[in-house]
């Protein structure tokens, strides 16, 4: 299980991206350009987000249960965590909108915003930090479930 898949690269790599782009020093007066490039690595973490569910997280959820059904609850509350973490990235989509529209309003004043962009920058990085885990804790259920040794049978 030490290879990611195709899709497990792209979500990185996205994450990774996001990251980028959330951690860049917004320049004076770029504000704007900030937000976009956010804005778009967001967009395809949409986008990636839901691949790697369908293609990645569900087959292994259905492998786990498959293998050893003791970690049907385990699979439910990755399920469940899917769900808090697709809430979480429509919540920072929102964040990010209301920035853009803040951005458009305030001209060479961009310094107001900047507590609001500080908590899109936070609530950003946030989510990528719970998305990364929940790929660990998948990672290591699936290993689990595959690999423990369950004793000897008789």
């Amino acid at each position: 299980m030490s290879t990611a898949t195709m899709p497990d690269r792209v979500l990185n790599d996205t994450l990774t991206k996001l990251e980028a782009a959330l951690l860049t020093p917004s320049i004076a007066g770029e504000m704007g350009h900030w937000v976009h490039e956010v804005k778009q690595a967001a967009a395809t973490l949409a986008t990636d987000w839901t691949r790697e569910q369908n293609f990645v997280l569900n087959p292994q959820y259905e492998q786990i249960a498959q293998t050893d059904p003791e970690m049907l609850s385990h699979v439910q509350q990755m399920t469940e965590a899917d769900k808090t973490l697709s809430a979480e990235l429509i919540a920072f989509h929102e964040q990010l909108q209301h920035l853009e529209e803040a951005t458009a309003h305030v001209d060479w004043q961009e310094t107001k915003l900047a507590s609001q962009q500080k908590r899109v920058e936070d609530a950003g990085l946030q989510l990528l930090m719970h998305m990364k885990k929940h790929q660990a804790t998948v990672g290591s259920l699936l290993t689990e479930a595959v690999y423990r040794d369950r004793g000897v049978k008789d």
